[in-house]
């Protein structure tokens, strides 16, 4: 038996695995919410114990109008974030009903400096933009992230988090 936390609420609970190719994405209904969900074995087995693998950083999806706080980690090379949507295929699907978050809005990049990872920012583009501290990125700008920084796409905000980077780095 496998467990399984809802997106949504939070709430855990099991499933038997063994019916399921580890290649086929798997369709839950939260018994607590009734929120609708899918997710692959691979995902399943990466969050057990509620942990993400954040060796690489990850971003934190907050509430907002359209939907919850979701997390998601990063890899090294490009993490293309967008609207979660059947047929598209991008690293962070974000789950939300925000039209104007494109399905590929925009790409963290990812790559190693000095023993502690490197993140830049870029738009895809997208019709609406990316923004970070509130200032919009311009056509093939890529900017330098920083642990705590706060990126809009659509409607939707995330936080950028960093392991290893002091806040004491962003101000000096």
């Amino acid at each position: 038996m496998k467990q399984v936390v809802c997106p949504k609420c939070g709430k855990e609970f099991t499933f038997d695995e063994s019916r399921y190719d580890g290649s086929c994405h798997i369709s839950f209904i939260c018994p607590g919410c009734r929120k609708r969900f899918v997710m692959s074995l691979d995902e399943i087995e990466a969050t057990e114990g509620g942990d993400i693998d954040a060796s690489h950083g990850y971003i934190t999806v907050l509430e907002n109008a359209f939907g919850y706080r979701q997390e998601f980690p990063l890899h090294p090379g490009d993490n293309l974030i967008g609207r979660a949507s059947k047929g598209t295929e991008v690293d962070i699907a974000i789950e939300t009903s925000d039209m104007s978050m494109d399905r590929r809005h925009c790409i963290i990049h990812v790559k190693e400096k000095g023993g502690r990872p490197q993140l830049t920012l870029r738009d895809n583009p997208s019709l609406t933009g990316t923004f970070l501290r509130n200032t919009l990125l311009g056509d093939r700008e890529r900017a330098l992230l920083h642990d705590g920084d706060v990126v809009s796409i659509g409607a939707a905000t995330f936080i950028v988090h960093i392991p290893g980077e002091e806040e004491d780095d962003y101000f000096e």
